[in-house]
């Protein structure tokens, strides 16, 4: 079988979390994608040259070794599938470089502020003269116009300007963040849909396109029933914890074992009487306090106590298993080697085994989906910095050992960090 992808070009300035994602999913599908950075600026998910015991870095083994920036945790999992090479922009041989590669190319994905492309010469204007049927996506923080097109953010701050951070926390306390940057991985999967889009109508049309992408507005879009809410004259308690505003039981509950858990949620009356059959309180079912949804909502803390007492005797599987069986909306909360472990994940061949050349063996994530007429590629292993410099500036490009080394002697190119 063919790879959906084959023959796709994409050149990949983005750095940290959303543009990395994006260009990590569509390479499992066959698509060269050219990762470029700079060996005086390398894309941040590789950490610093030389970490402090005060970096949050991870490593293997917590050993950052001598080449640091090549194993970092954030770069071996999110540059998976990419060609690095290194290329000075701000430099007069390092555009004229760039400029060739973009002849070349199908896509050209950035993730920087508007003013930052703009004074390198690389907006979707002048990267379009040079070749008409390119895709440009730009992901930014705030979309490419308006008084905000400058602001920079990460995943953190837009759950608090997109709004998510209003509706998670717990009843009466300060909101929180999910602690995972949500909307990064959420704009890259939404990202990869939007190019291929692009490129679908391209491929009727003959034309290029500027895709805008604003990871703000994106954010916004997760909680849009939220946002209406906000426009009515009904007003709701906003933070509840793991309860439903309307549903009740919901919740995360104590099960037998250290530190384990099942969350389980209870949408309508049928499901409440199942529940209580399979807890053996059908006492409850009738109970007039308990009778309609609202009824289970007003009285869902002393509800919840009913739950977590019955649930405290089983394990986390046991009980997902027995709730699954009888169609109640059930799952257990899974701890970080869990899901690595995970039998389903295991049998959907979610997880790639990756032996990196310096960072080891590891579990790779790869796409949440597949096609029946397409493969998907192995993980291909995060490179090092420049590594594929030769390969694409001689091989692709084209120059003759001369030129190579030009650009090597004039640091426009490189293996290593030019800054500590």
């Amino acid at each position: 079988m063919s790879n959906v992808l084959n023959g796709l070009r994409i050149l990949d300035l983005t750095q940290v979390a959303a543009g990395p994602y994006t260009t990590m999913l569509i390479g499992y599908f066959g698509a060269e994608v050219i990762k470029i950075e700079s060996s005086s600026r390398m894309d941040i998910n590789r950490g610093p040259v030389k970490p402090s015991p005060a970096t949050h870095t991870v490593y293997p083994n917590n050993t950052s070794g001598d080449t640091p920036w090549n194993i970092a945790a954030h770069h071996i999992q999110r540059n998976v599938n990419k060609q690095c090479i290194t290329l000075d922009l701000a430099n007069k041989e390092g555009k004229k470089q760039i400029y060739e590669l973009i002849k070349i190319s199908d896509v050209f994905i950035e993730n920087f502020r508007a003013s930052v492309v703009d004074r390198l010469g690389l907006d979707y204007e002048s990267v379009k003269k040079i070749n008409p049927s390119i895709v440009y996506a730009k992901i930014s923080s705030q979309g490419n116009t308006g008084r905000e097109k400058n602001y920079g953010s990460l995943g953190s701050t837009l759950e608090q300007t997109g709004g998510l951070a209003s509706i998670t926390g717990y009843f009466n306390e300060n909101p929180l963040l999910t602690n995972e940057t949500f909307p990064d991985p959420m704009v890259g999967l939404f990202s990869v849909g939007i190019i291929l889009s692009a490129l679908r109508r391209r491929k009727m049309y003959g034309k290029g396109c500027f895709i805008d992408l604003s990871q703000r507005e994106l954010t916004v879009n997760l909680i849009g029933e939220h946002i209406l809410e906000s426009q009515s004259d009904i007003k709701t308690q906003k933070l509840l914890g793991n309860s439903h505003k309307i549903s009740a039981p919901q919740g995360v509950y104590k099960c037998r074992g250290d530190d384990d858990w099942i969350t389980l949620s209870i949408s309508n009356d049928n499901e409440w009487s199942i529940l209580c059959n399979i807890m053996d309180k059908t006492n409850l079912i009738d109970k007039n306090e308990y009778k309609t949804s609202f009824d289970r909502h007003k009285h869902r803390i002393e509800i919840d106590q009913v739950i977590n007492d019955w649930t405290t005797s089983k394990t986390k599987y046991e009980l997902m298993s027995l709730l699954q069986e009888a169609n109640i909306p059930a799952g257990v909360v899974s701890k970080g080697r869990e899901v690595i472990n995970d039998p389903q994940l295991n049998f959907m061949q979610f997880w790639d085994n990756v032996n990196h050349p310096e960072a080891g063996k590891y579990k790779q994530v790869t796409t949440p989906w597949i096609f029946s007429n397409f493969t998907r590629n192995d993980t291909n292993p995060a490179h090092n910095l420049g590594e594929d410099n030769q390969r694409v500036f001689q091989d692709i490009l084209g120059l003759d050992n001369n030129k190579y080394q030009h650009l090597l002697d004039i640091g426009c190119i490189g293996g290593s960090p030019l800054r500590t």
